[in-house]
């Protein structure tokens, strides 16, 4: 295959209010034509700093190219002028985003963007034909109803829809390259499912190749041909996706791997997490600037910096390769991965055999959460979207219950129902036998103190004008009387149990990482040492490795604490990992709990059986066709008749249209929706 792109000894710098900063250096990497690579590493590793070089979006946002190539099928596009992109944009190379919102202007229909778009890079098309031409790729990319969606603003598209339309618009001259920034990280896992797909099945139909951005080397393993791992603004190896798995020429791409959570991960032991965080691009370690994390670092490694070298037919940036091969490393994988206390083991074996309601601290009876719209003087009828329709169960003292769906099934709103931040429409939610809604105000704030939320953006849930002495001392000020001193203290060893410095409590939320806010988050929750802590996607939007430390931060405080927990998340292996039950809601429906391990190995319901279907292998001798969904979600606001996932389902038949299945117990503690169970 012939030479598509080639990036040679790349370094870009960015303009900043402290001086200039280099975000990259001396990248180099090539993609042949057809091909997928895959750019891997956690955020703050340079990922979309260079896919932003290779088209030039880097010099809207202060940055510069400060040395090497970038040519593009022989052309060189560092020395282009802003002109000359413009032509080269969307004919040659094309982008799609992490958040589709970013690349639609929202005062404009999504036809009319894919018009625009196509009638600047091809003059000799006329508005008719540009249209004909909109609309053929809206099917193609599988928007149903393409016409009617062409008039549509961004808004009025979800998310998995959006990031089609974006796919559409950015294949709409036909480029010979895509560029791919994190498309799917923030999608479920049955519409990431779709993505992919779509993305190889374009790459074969249009001859494309693709550079996808990703901290997902599940989805790598899938998708990738060859690997580019890029660590503090460098590329550490490179590799095909075969040999990269099958073994690691760098400890940071060892320690990626190793940090995956799987299906296979043993739930009695803690997941491998790389220690510490990625350094900040201001302030770099000296030599090999992985050396602090790093189990096999020599004093070589502190004085001075590895190149990137061939080695057996692939390239390592490394001076202990041999040693890395051969395993032998300052700190082994037994006293990286300890295992849990044993008392954690028998808690869920006694959850997974005890009664559905035994000892239950949270008990749900047919709550229902609806939200009206559309009322009308003129209009008798009754609107709503039904958010949370009928769902009982209950939460054990000393579990974790998971909770999984799809977005829009109902599980945030599901939660806040459950801490009675919102009330229930009907039914009720028991907390120690007693119901909120009967609580007086006073009352309902004194038992808050027992059941605390842990958010997914740990910084939109903080006020950053605050100290983080501030943040996590706050639930001392609203349910408790300590002084000042005594306040510091409790804070101080908050910070402590949680992993951070004691001198944090001075700084502000701006000056930690995600993984770092997040522990704020969790010391803020566990202040007041409640009895239940809800985490709403709280590890969803964190690199694989601080998802790690962040998960095993979490079950340490669940035994230290004797804390229950409800995990929200759309992370299926994390999920299964950290549950002892799970709960699936489709639609705002429950169709089945069920012990972790039963559920993943043996799902009843036809929807749960898709969404484990739907979840990538990170293991390239296992890839497989993307077993995938087919549709999105219906709207709450109109949901199918009988049962809600027919309209999805391959086994659907006339009995699930015109009947809404029981939820029945299919197994021992294993209940499901379903007229024809799975199993």
């Amino acid at each position: 295959m012939s030479q598509l792109l080639d990036i040679e000894g790349l370094s870009v710098e960015f303009a900043t209010s402290r001086g200039v900063l280099q975000v990259i250096s001396d990248v180099s990497f090539s993609i042949k034509a057809g091909e997928t690579i895959c750019l891997v590493g956690e955020s703050g590793s340079g990922k979309t700093v260079t896919s932003k070089a290779v088209m030039r979006l880097i010099d809207d946002e202060n940055g510069s190219i400060r040395a090497g190539t970038i040519m593009l099928d022989g052309i060189d596009v560092a020395g282009l002028s802003q002109h000359a992109l413009r032509s080269l944009r969307g004919k040659k190379m094309a982008m799609v985003f992490q958040e589709p919102m970013a690349a639609f202007d929202p005062v404009f229909t999504i036809g009319k963007q894919i018009i625009e778009t196509i009638l600047r890079h091809d003059r000799k098309k006329t508005s008719n034909q540009a249209r004909h031409r909109a609309v053929e790729l809206l099917r193609r990319v599988g928007i149903p109803e393409p016409e009617l969606r062409m008039k549509q603003y961004p808004n009025e598209l979800s998310g998995g829809m959006l990031q089609r339309a974006m796919i559409a618009m950015a294949l709409s001259c036909e480029p010979e390259l895509l560029i791919a920034d994190e498309p799917t990280t923030a999608l479920d896992v049955t519409i990431q499912a779709q993505i992919l797909q779509l993305l190889q099945e374009l790459k074969v139909e249009f001859n494309m190749s693709i550079l996808l951005i990703t901290h997902d080397l599940g989805i790598a393993a899938e998708i990738a041909d060859r690997i580019v791992v890029m660590y503090a603004g460098q590329v550490v190896e490179q590799a095909s996706t075969a040999e990269l798995f099958a073994q690691p020429y760098h400890p940071y791409t060892q320690g990626l791997l190793q940090s995956i959570t799987m299906m296979e991960s043993d739930r009695s032991k803690r997941l491998y997490a790389i220690p510490g965080s990625i350094p900040s691009l201001a302030d770099l370690p000296s030599g090999c600037r992985f050396h602090p994390r790093c189990p096999y670092a020599s004093e070589q490694c502190v004085r001075e910096a590895p190149v990137l070298q061939d080695r057996d037919g692939r390239q390592s940036a490394c001076w202990n390769v041999e040693r890395l091969l051969s395993g032998e490393s300052d700190a082994s994988a037994a006293s990286i991965t300890p295992h849990v206390e044993v008392a954690a083991a028998a808690l869920r074996a006694e959850a997974e055999s005890a009664g559905p309601d035994a000892d239950a601290l949270f008990e749900l009876r047919h709550v229902t959460k609806h939200y009206p719209y559309g009322r009308s003087l003129f209009s008798r009828e009754k609107k709503a979207v039904q958010a949370v329709d009928d769902v009982s169960f209950s939460i054990r003292k000393g579990e974790t219950f998971g909770l999984v769906g799809e977005s829009g099934s109902g599980k945030s709103t599901l939660g806040r129902v459950l801490l009675h931040i919102e009330r229930p429409t009907s039914g009720s939610v028991l907390f120690e036998g007693q119901d909120l809604a009967a609580l007086s105000r006073a009352r309902l704030r004194e038992e808050r103190k027992h059941m605390q939320m842990i958010f997914q953006d740990p910084y939109g849930s903080v006020d950053p004008r605050w100290k983080v002495g501030d943040i996590i001392g706050e639930p001392f000020a609203v349910h408790g009387n300590l002084s000042a001193r005594e306040k510091r203290e409790a804070v101080e060893e908050l910070l402590r149990l949680v992993g951070l410095s004691a001198a944090s409590y001075d700084r502000y939320p701006h000056e930690f990482s995600g993984g770092q806010r997040q522990r704020i988050g969790i010391a803020r929750a566990i202040a007041l040492r409640p009895k239940f802590v809800l985490a709403d996607e709280a590890v969803s939007a964190l690199d694989v490795s601080v998802q790690a430390q962040i998960v095993n931060l979490l079950q340490e405080l669940r035994q230290q604490l004797d804390l229950t927990l409800m995990f929200i998340g759309h992370g299926l292996n994390v999920v299964r990992y950290v549950s002892d039950r799970i709960g699936v809601m489709y639609l705002g429906k429950l169709v089945e709990i069920a012990p972790s391990e039963q559920l993943f190995r043996h799902p009843a319901h036809h929807y749960t059986k898709a969404l484990v279907s739907s979840m990538p292998v990170p293991d390239p001798q296992r890839r497989r066709e993307f077993a995938v969904i087919q549709g999105e979600i219906p709207s709450p606001a109109r949901p199918p008749s009988g049962c809600r996932f027919r309209t999805r389902c391959p086994a659907a038949t006339a009995r699930c249209a015109a009947e809404q299945p029981s939820f029945r117990e299919v197994g021992a503690g294993h209940y499901a929706a379903c007229h024809d169970p799975v199993i």
